[in-house]
């Protein structure tokens, strides 16, 4: 690597210094950088030696990760998103990383913020309140009145933040790029797409335009529902390290006394909590990443207003898929069927089972026959990411985050009311999936691009097979094969049987009809009163 400044070189000793405390010091030894880490040693000290001493493992690297600043935090917070890596000790430990800072005086930011809406806060804000509503490592947020009396917030990037994560990103791709290559016990964990998917996800948190973009999305998805607040953009003042949004007065969802003061439904508010990130996820495909209890707040009516959607996460039709084939090999104690899902997500799809069947019978074994009601379904992903862990298996990091978010969102509605249960909030909402797959415009939309693809698929034939078929059709063929040409055809056969493939989308919806007629059976029982 080509270091772009003293400064870089300087915060990889520091980096290289803290995780050596932390007892990862043989790890940099195995990536070739025994002698930075000794220059490290020489340049940084032994601060925070004796605290590191007493914690466990787990506990160190949040540590670490806390002593080395935004970035790291981030990237914790991030790896709290990845089940399928990381046991729930470690999980625990990175959902603690929070992005809390010490407030900056508002005298610093000011500069930074006039600069960009290019006027004197005067001209603009009646008021500006100096104190932070909340204080972050990235951000810092503002209550402010327009000229026209509306209250609104102020996201304001802290100033100089940019240039030292983006040189923590270039040094954490630069560590991870060593890690796969030399230390084996790392490779495993693909530091490298890791690392990639947490620069993807911090650049987007750090353009606050993104972030607006991604709440007008979801706004636009929820049109028509009084149930759901999201707060308005003013994009004529919002800019890249300046957000600009609607003041949401409520009760943070965090806040049960309050609610309950209120005289408020709390169990009305989970079932409408749920469903709105049920419907993100299963009929729009863009969802609220981070559905804990501090980014939502309670309006009167029981309404609730989503906040903060800097991480956003997405569900393609093909992940809404496997989601369905995973409740039907559940459902059906299919274990070949959870291997080819499992298989799938690893990129190892074809690969041979082997031991892996037994495991996955003996976790089907634990939930099959079950009524999807009566199951626990933290338990039911924690035992199944367990499985993928001990098979050295991993999953794409949406799926995994997805998986992620129908654990908090469980947790975070039971909060509000104990009886919650997501697998009985989630069939209304699977049902209107399936309805809205199978209906004439989805299915006329799939069949076209399904079309489209084989047509792209025969203009990839070399030329010499194309016109072998037209004279095949004629009556008049040929036979002149060239080894060249098989490893052509050998490619292009393969393509073909992938699109095959994606034709067992609209067979796997119908499968899907067959999921909410069982998780929509009611068991039979005697009458009720009324």
């Amino acid at each position: 690597m080509t270091f772009q400044s003293i400064a870089d070189l300087n915060r990889l000793h520091e980096i290289i210094w803290v995780f050596t405390l932390a007892g990862f010091g043989d790890m940099f030894k195995q990536m070739g950088l025994e002698a930075a880490a000794e220059r490290a040693g020489k340049l940084m000290g032994w601060k925070h030696a004796d605290e590191m001493a007493h914690l466990e493992r787990p506990q160190r690297v949040r540590r670490v990760f806390e002593i080395l600043g935004p970035t790291f935090v981030k990237l914790g917070q991030i790896l709290a998103t990845r089940p399928d890596l990381f046991g729930p000790e470690w999980i625990a430990e990175f959902e603690k990383l929070q992005s809390q800072a010490p407030p900056l005086d508002f005298k610093e930011l000011r500069p930074q913020i006039e600069e960009d809406l290019g006027a004197p806060l005067e001209e603009i804000f009646a008021e500006v309140e100096t104190t932070p509503l909340a204080a972050a490592s990235v951000a810092q947020v503002h209550r402010a009145t327009l000229k026209d009396g509306t209250t609104v917030v102020l996201k304001i990037q802290r100033p100089g933040i940019r240039p030292k994560i983006e040189s923590d990103m270039r040094l954490l791709a630069y560590l991870a790029s060593l890690a796969e290559k030399n230390v084996p016990q790392l490779a495993a964990y693909r530091p490298q797409k890791v690392v990639q998917q947490f620069v993807k996800s911090l650049q987007n948190e750090l353009n606050f335009m993104t972030e607006g973009h991604n709440a007008e999305h979801v706004a636009a998805n929820f049109e028509g529902n009084d149930q759901i607040v999201i707060p308005k953009i003013y994009w004529e003042w919002t800019r890249q390290r300046l957000n600009v949004q609607e003041f949401v007065d409520g009760i943070p969802g965090v806040n049960l006394h309050a609610i309950d003061a209120a005289g408020m439904d709390r169990k009305r508010i989970a079932q409408i909590g749920a469903s709105a990130v049920l419907k993100m996820i299963m009929m729009d495909g863009l969802f609220h990443a981070d559905p804990h209890p501090g980014n939502f707040f309670i309006l009167p009516g029981e309404r609730i207003a989503f906040i903060d959607f800097g991480m956003i996460g997405r569900v393609s039709e093909v992940r809404r898929r496997q989601i369905m084939t995973l409740l039907q090999a559940l459902l059906q104690n299919d274990a070949d069927g959870l291997c080819a899902i499992l298989l799938e997500w690893s990129e190892r799809e074809g690969d041979d089972p082997g031991e892996l069947v037994g495991a996955v019978e003996e976790f089907l074994s634990k939930y099959s026959g079950k009524p999807m009601g009566l199951m626990d379904l933290s338990a039911m992903v924690g035992d199944l990411l367990s499985l993928v862990r001990d098979n050295k298996l991993t999953m794409p990091p949406d799926q995994a985050m997805l998986l992620k978010v129908f654990v908090s969102l469980e947790g975070a509605f039971k909060k509000l009311d104990p009886g919650f249960d997501i697998m009985v909030a989630i069939q209304p909402t699977l049902h209107e999936a399936v309805i809205d797959a199978l209906s004439p415009q989805a299915l006329g939309k799939r069949g076209l691009k399904l079309f489209t693809q084989y047509l792209e698929l025969f203009a990839d034939l070399p030329k010499e097979i194309r016109r072998g078929i037209y004279t095949a059709k004629s009556g008049n063929l040929k036979i002149r094969v060239e080894l060249s040409q098989l490893d052509e055809l050998h490619r292009v056969v393969m393509r073909a049987g992938r699109l095959l493939a994606a034709a067992g989308v609209t067979s796997a919806l119908l499968i899907g009809t067959s999921i909410v007629m069982a998780l929509t059976k009611k068991p039979k029982g005697p009458p009720r009163d009324h």
